[in-house]
């Protein structure tokens, strides 16, 4: 499956606040948010895509209605069809501009994609025939350093809902060593909070139906991670993580995939960790005990 296939909703985002190359920002707010498509890459699926309408409100944002994206055909694998991706209405405000026309992500953006469907076969296997809708809230602080997600949320009336919010000091947008590896991050970064919270109402149906589909067993692979739950728990609780934690991550996991509820899992410090830190938790010592019993960590189900 292609990356255009796989993960268009949440490229949406990076391809409107990142064009492909400089260019001078429209005076007309209007030609501004229109400008946002035009200078996508040639061979992106946002470049020149069909649009309904296009509003643009206040300073930093803009509106499309009824947009219309296909895969470019020299990305179609042969005896393909072309993937054809809709989107009912895509919203975004806080977006900085003169950033965006200059090929650098913007520090803020709130953005709303709603009525999204995706014409692959694939894709429907997992995600099935209803729309789904994505939003996403950040801010970066680039004086402290400091990013904030303060929502990513993938939902949908026949899949459920995964959203993800949460904050990291550390993050240095100037740093081109950084951008170009993320995982750099482990070095410098340091984790002030973080929530995940799902909500099952058919994705997992899906997700076991498409492996079935694929000549996959996910019943006994299922099965088996049911047993080797009960070691990971014990494994948690050996790092100091909070009993009721335990407890309600077990109960998901025996209860999977047919859940009885919602699950929250967040992760609240006294004070910032960072993430290297993280990695040097040992099972049994004292200080990693205590470091994990800072991390505050709750999980409600």
């Amino acid at each position: 499956m292609s990356v255009f296939r796989a993960s268009t909703a949440a490229a949406l985002v990076a391809l409107i606040t990142a064009p492909a190359f400089a260019a001078e920002v429209p005076s007309d707010p209007v030609e501004r948010c229109k400008g946002l498509l035009t200078l996508a890459p040639a061979d992106s699926p946002m470049h020149n895509a069909e649009v309904g309408t296009v509003e643009s409100f206040g300073t930093s944002g803009c509106k499309f209605t009824d947009l219309k994206m296909v895969e470019p055909a020299d990305k179609v694998a042969a005896g393909k069809t072309p993937t054809t991706v809709t989107i009912d209405e895509i919203s975004f405000d806080k977006l900085d501009f003169a950033k965006a026309y200059e090929g650098k992500p913007s520090d803020t953006l709130t953005a709303q994609a709603t009525g999204i469907s995706i014409d692959n076969p694939e894709v429907k296997a997992v995600l099935g025939e209803e729309p789904f809708d994505l939003a996403i809230d950040y801010a970066l602080d680039t004086a402290s350093k400091q990013f904030t997600l303060t929502e990513f949320q993938l939902s949908g009336e026949a899949l459920g809902e995964i959203s993800l919010d949460g904050a990291l000091d550390g993050i240095d947008a100037t740093d081109p060593a950084a951008a170009a590896d993320p995982m750099q991050l482990m070095g410098t970064a340091s984790l002030r909070k973080i929530k995940l919270h799902f909500e099952n109402k058919g994705i997992i149906d899906k997700v076991i139906a498409f492996a079935t589909a694929q000549g996959e067993d996910p019943k006994t692979a299922i099965e088996q991670g049911k047993s080797q739950a009960v070691l990971g728990m014990a494994a948690l609780s050996a790092i100091g993580v909070p009993e009721a934690a335990v407890k309600s991550l077990m109960s998901f996991a025996q209860d999977f995939p047919a859940p009885k509820g919602p699950l929250t899992i967040s992760i609240d410090p006294v004070t910032p960790v960072p993430l290297a830190q993280l990695a040097t938790i040992k099972p049994g010592e004292a200080a990693s005990m205590d470091l994990v019993k800072s991390l505050n960590v709750a999980v409600t189900y």
